[in-house]
């Protein structure tokens, strides 16, 4: 990238901040800085400190900055790249897919849906259909429709292509911060173990998941609160007497590509706060303790006692948080009725019965339905695009909206149009959506 390589000749911070989770707040100076007492606000009766001003080392300047490597982030980041925008991917974990991966979330929901003949077909394609060509040819996946893949191979292929397209890709960081200049994002602030830096960049794509850019940039937004689980893998699976009861409430998962381990869904307590850490830390150690124990019992019951518990997912799921109020808010009934849009990016699918119109409607029978580029674009925020599970879509979408399938389809879409408005030096929202189709088709999308 300009100026400087940011992987090889990352400049270490001379100093930090250190914060502890129940322990005294101890604060290191820098050379020069003066320390600010603590003061309690009186509305709301919490202690603040005053962090001092400081210089903040510029660690790289790019056209698309990326934040956030699930299934959405790494859409956007490979398709901006091969658009030919220089791009860099911001990922706060150790490695890329999000939730799909880390998450343990493994079946690629929904790939099909029913057309205008009612025929049920494939509607995802693009990005997605290389991810998966690659782990079928891996042995890594299974099932055609929805299917279901090893984490640790999508990681593996989602490493490659990220380095194929020549994306700088940036693990252990997270976005703390926004430069603002009017209604412009100069670039954003970000910490890791190497300290505080800044990274430039001409257009932001906020695939956090938790919308957490959009907000630190003052968008509007909702706030969902919803069911966060924690999923996990069992060994041996083969290995059990599914004849034998098993015990009230147990089950062993469902199958993944390894013969022997399955992966088990939890749906966990509804209505959870995704972004309040003190809940977010309580559930993580409630949800371990329920994991073990229910395993614990299993290798107690006959026919189930070679079961073992092969992991837990590194990332605790949060199904929704904040969802953007952005230009165009998709509705249940545009999915329903085969609404298009001039500015479509992609179509996804259905999974899961919904209620419509006060009736069950089965995904068999679903219409495919198409997204809006207008969805992904913020109303104040000029060159910020939102892709992922908190793009603008109104609450009754929610179990279409948050999947895997959907997230690479909004991400593929961001990326095409954040280089578009590169490449043209305009807002985001400027962007031609007939050049934009035209550049999606040609990157193997599918626009319905």
């Amino acid at each position: 990238m300009r100026r400087r390589d940011f992987l090889s000749k990352l400049t270490v911070a001379a100093g930090s901040i250190g914060l502890g989770i129940g322990c005294t707040r101890r604060v290191y100076k820098h050379s020069g800085d003066t320390l600010q007492k603590s003061n309690t606000d009186a509305r709301n009766g919490r202690k603040y400190v005053i962090e001092p001003s400081r210089k903040i080392e510029v660690l790289a300047e790019t056209d698309v900055l990326v934040i956030g490597g699930g299934p959405a982030g790494t859409a956007a980041a490979i398709a901006s790249s091969r658009t030919g925008a220089e791009t860099c991917l911001v990922e706060r974990y150790n490695h890329l897919g999000g939730l799909w991966t880390g998450g343990l979330v493994l079946p690629l929901l929904s790939t099909h849906a029913v057309d205008r003949d009612k025929r049920r077909k494939q509607v995802i394609f693009g990005v997605w259909g290389e991810m998966a060509e690659r782990l079928k040819n891996l042995g890594m996946s299974i099932q055609e429709i929805n299917p279901v893949i090893d984490p640790e191979a999508g990681k593996y292929v989602l490493d490659e292509m990220v380095r194929e397209a020549g994306v700088k890709t940036l693990f252990h960081a997270w976005c703390t911060g926004v430069i603002m200049d009017e209604n412009v994002i100069k670039g954003v602030y970000i910490e890791s173990k190497s300290g505080r830096h800044t990274i430039l960049a001409k257009v932001v794509i906020d695939s956090t998941g938790d919308g957490d850019v959009l907000h630190l940039a003052g968008e509007n937004y909702e706030m969902m609160n919803y069911h966060i689980g924690l999923n996990y893998r069992l060994g041996n699976a083969d290995r059990v007497d599914r004849s034998r009861p098993l015990p009230e409430g147990s089950g062993i998962g469902s199958p993944t590509p390894l013969k022997s381990v399955n992966w088990v869904n939890m749906h966990g307590p509804d209505d959870q706060n995704g972004v309040d850490i003190l809940n977010l830390s309580r559930l993580q150690m409630e949800f371990r303790k329920e994991i073990w124990e229910k395993t614990w019992q299993l290798r107690h019951t006959p026919g189930y006692e070679e079961i073992f518990l092969l992991d837990t997912a590194s990332q605790i799921g949060v199904r929704m948080s904040r969802i953007l109020d952005g230009e165009y808010k998709l509705t249940l009934e545009d999915t329903m009725t085969y609404r298009s849009f001039d500015d479509v990016i992609g179509v996804s699918g259905a999974w899961t019965t919904i209620i419509y119109n006060g009736q069950p409607v089965k995904p068999e029978v679903r219409p495919m339905w198409q997204i809006p580029f207008r969805s992904l674009i913020p109303r104040k925020t000029d060159n910020l695009l939102v892709a992922g599970r908190c793009f603008c879509f109104e609450k009754a979408l929610v179990e279409d909206t948050r999947i895997i399938g959907t997230c690479l389809v909004t991400g593929h879409g961001a990326g095409a149009a954040a280089a578009l408005a590169v490449k043209k030096g305009m807002r985001v929202r400027d962007v031609n959506p007939l050049e934009l189709k035209k550049l999606l088709i040609q990157q193997g999308a599918w626009l319905g």
